[in-house]
């Protein structure tokens, strides 16, 4: 019997799996294919967009859509009346109050008192006004908004998911973006069971650090247990009833399952930082020298990092010590630079400033990482800071994701100015079906491929900073002259 483990990159943008299968009960020799899906012209793609449209007779079109087929939404906001108060000139009011109010003693050149109480009162009604009218632009710039929430081709509901706020709330969202994971993941799922039948395990990657990931992993379960719950119990694995379904309809059967460790093991999911997953690929068969490094993931929403030291072993496995999710991926970039990426000619388009922004970020993340390394060494060793900091000179940067891609991301950052790119060696020792195909999209496969190769989440464990330099006792340390890169 094959054991079947399915790396789900799903993603802001698109969606990719990498499938692993290790035949004789899983003492074989593992395979790996990336999952082939077929468009509406019926040619295969490696990649399935993150979208889902409502269609006009009110049932859904994932990934792949016609817009033909759209759902039109026909309802307006009209701007709601602003009642101002009535302006006047202080020349003409000044007379007429001057003329209706005039008393015995005043002279007509005492006027200019009035004109002076009556500019101090003509300030404060134009301010008021103003503030109405700003209000009332404010509650129609948001009610707008809100309404365009209530379009019928979402993109982007993995990000606003898993990094920004969730809006089921919103009373114009015609479907709230963790259900539209849901429904998506339903989708997935019920390509992979005609592929595979129902006996494979998953490993999906979520954009997370060290404070989120646990929260994000029992979401990441949550949603892919609801997904299950509708293949599986509500739908049977009828995909044809699936897809006739309304959306409407879909809304009422669709359940937030809520996590448990059992239902975790029960559906066989475990979720990884998606800054893990994209190291693995780097390092799973040794490709990386020993010493530090940094892998960057420019992702859709996140650029996830992580910093690791592979040590002299024969594994050469990664011992990660800190990793970071930072919500500046593409989508961030081009709205910075004025455009929608799916819009855009995204390497013609992005400003600098955009991406100075992405790697002034990164650069930070190291800088306070390096500060700490410091600390760390004074504090347990006799080995001086400058030694550290030479070790850390010329060290790599391995970028990996969509955004890899893209030269004008791909630069040095601080120390780490060995700049590398993930390409088709990751996986250059295993068996991959099309290999040389899929070789030349690596950067953007590589995430789904090391998520496949990935064990359970339990194994998933971070080295703490104590342990960096627990291999140097502080008698020896006083004759160390220099900290060897192969080391740290």
């Amino acid at each position: 019997m094959d054991i079947i483990k399915i790396g789900l990159d799903f993603g802001t943008h698109q969606t990719k799996i990498c499938v692993q299968t290790t035949p004789d009960e899983g003492h074989g020799e593992p395979k790996y294919e990336f999952f082939e899906f077929t468009d509406l012209g019926g040619n295969s793609k490696f990649f399935l967009p993150s979208v889902i449209q409502i269609n006009e007779d009110n049932t859904l079109s994932y990934g792949f859509f016609d817009t033909k087929r759209q759902k039109k939404v026909e309802e307006t906001i009209e701007e709601e009346p602003v009642y101002l108060e009535s302006l006047f000139t202080i020349d003409a009011e000044s007379k007429r109050l001057f003329n209706k109010y005039q008393a015995p003693g005043i002279e007509e050149e005492d006027i200019h008192i009035i004109e002076s109480l009556l500019d101090v009162r003509l300030k404060q009604i134009k301010a008021r006004n103003t503030k109405k009218m700003n209000e009332a632009k404010r509650r129609y710039e948001e009610k707008t908004k809100a309404l365009k929430e209530r379009k019928t081709l979402f993109r982007y509901f993995k990000q606003d998911t898993f990094i920004g706020a969730e809006r089921e709330g919103n009373k114009y969202a015609l479907v709230g973006h963790r259900t539209l994971c849901v429904w998506y993941l339903a989708y997935v799922i019920f390509l992979l069971e005609e592929e595979y039948g129902d006996n494979f395990s998953i490993n999906m990657g979520v954009p997370a650090d060290e404070a989120t990931y646990d929260a994000k992993k029992r979401l990441g379960v949550e949603i892919l247990a609801s997904a299950y719950h509708l293949v599986e119990d509500v739908y049977n694995n009828d995909l044809t009833k699936f897809l006739g379904e309304d959306y409407q309809e879909l809304l009422k059967k669709t359940e937030n399952i809520k996590y448990t460790d059992e239902l975790k093991e029960n559906y066989n999911i475990s979720i990884f930082p998606e800054a893990y997953a994209s190291l693995i690929a780097l390092t799973s068969r040794g490709k990386l020298p020993t010493g530090m490094s940094i892998a960057a993931d420019i992702g859709g929403g996140t650029t996830d990092v992580s910093f690791f030291i592979i040590e002299d072993r024969k594994d050469k496995i990664p011992l990660i010590y800190k990793y970071w999710s930072i919500p500046r991926g593409l989508n961030y970039l081009a709205n910075r630079s004025g455009f929608e990426y799916e819009d855009g000619d995204f390497s013609s388009s992005v400003q600098t400033e955009a991406v100075a922004k992405l790697h002034q970020k990164i650069n930070e993340l190291i800088s306070l990482l390096v500060k700490d390394l410091s600390k760390k060494l004074s504090s347990e060793t006799d080995i001086p800071v400058r030694n550290l900091l030479d070790a850390l000179k010329n060290r790599i940067l391995v970028y990996s994701g969509g955004g890899s891609t893209y030269t004008v991301l791909t630069k040095p950052i601080n120390t780490f100015n060995d700049v590398r790119v993930v390409d088709g060696s990751v996986w250059q020792e295993e068996n991959v079906r099309r290999k040389s195909v899929v070789s030349n999209l690596a950067p953007v496969l590589s995430t789904a491929y090391g998520l496949s190769v990935s064990a359970d989440d339990s194994s998933l464990k971070l080295k703490s900073y104590s342990s960096l330099f627990s291999h140097i006792s502080r008698e020896e340390n006083y004759h160390y002259k220099e900290i060897s890169k192969d080391v740290c």
